[in-house]
């Protein structure tokens, strides 16, 4: 009996040497955690940096907006503060870009969802809440198929701001229209790499979204079009300059811009397009 009692115990013991002398790899000490880097333990454990969660994030306020811009998520909801029940109410949230008067709103996930709402049906109950490296849309007045989640961008439709031959629109509008993403601003990047001396070429280019002026006007002919500005003054265009042109917003503003010319030849600020 005590011959038995003793091979367990010498079991047991072993067992424990045996976990204890391959264990120190797997549990970091103090001085180990001291001695590596936040990379290496990354790099080892796949982990992700959360000093400044969440990691650029941004949502965008665009439409009829003051000026459309975005925010950071952290921002919005400091992941270091966050407590469950944190969130924000979407009519306090536009009240905040300067859009407490609006008729309707839509909201855009990353993976291609939309939700539009009525000013009616926008309570303080529809919220924005954080949602892993995002946000997500959540309201108890409205089925739980219009809760987006990853959501990027809030379009906002209010009074009409934009005439375009006599009709009167506006920026939300159109950006819940047909729109299009154009490229503008771009150029050839030549690099000489440091690692093998070679020269490197890539092209870049800035994304603007909007709507294409050629299919606003419709049937319309015209030899020249006739673009006013938010302080009045008006600027012509042939019918050439402006075939591929886009009402798009460029710095914030309503802009008339057109792809292949410069920066200076577009116009912020647009209030009224008219052909003639």
């Amino acid at each position: 009996m005590k011959r038995t009692v003793a091979i367990l115990l010498a079991a047991v013991f072993g067992l424990i040497a045996g976990v204890s002398a391959t264990s120190w790899r797997a549990f970091p000490t103090e001085d180990m955690i001291a001695r590596a880097s936040c990379a290496e333990c990354h790099d080892v454990h796949g982990a992700i940096e959360w000093a400044d969660a969440p990691f650029q994030s941004q949502i965008w306020i665009m439409g009829d907006v003051p000026e459309a811009t975005y925010a950071f998520v952290n921002d919005l909801f400091p992941y270091r503060n966050a407590e469950r029940g944190t969130a924000i109410s979407l009519p306090d949230l536009l009240a905040r870009y300067g859009a407490p008067d609006f008729q309707r709103v839509a909201i855009e996930s990353l993976d291609g969802g939309i939700v539009v709402l009525d000013r009616e049906y926008v309570t303080e109950h529809a919220r924005l809440v954080p949602y892993l490296e995002g946000i997500r849309f959540q309201d108890e007045n409205q089925h739980v198929s219009t809760w987006l989640k990853g959501v990027r961008w809030i379009i906002v439709v209010g009074e009409p701001t934009l005439e375009v031959n006599g009709e009167p629109t506006s920026m939300g509008r159109l950006l819940l229209t047909d729109r299009v993403s154009v490229a503008a601003e771009g150029g050839d990047a030549l690099f000489v790499s440091p690692l093998d001396g070679k020269t490197y070429r890539g092209d870049y280019a800035h994304l603007y979204t909007g709507a294409r002026l050629e299919r606003l006007l419709g049937e319309a002919s015209y030899t020249t079009l006739e673009a006013t500005d938010a302080s009045g003054a008006v600027h012509a265009y042939t019918a050439e300059e402006v075939a591929d042109a886009v009402i798009a917003t460029v710095d914030g503003r309503p802009t008339l811009l057109l792809p292949g010319a410069s920066r200076s030849n577009w116009l912020l600020d647009l209030a009224r397009v008219e052909t003639r």
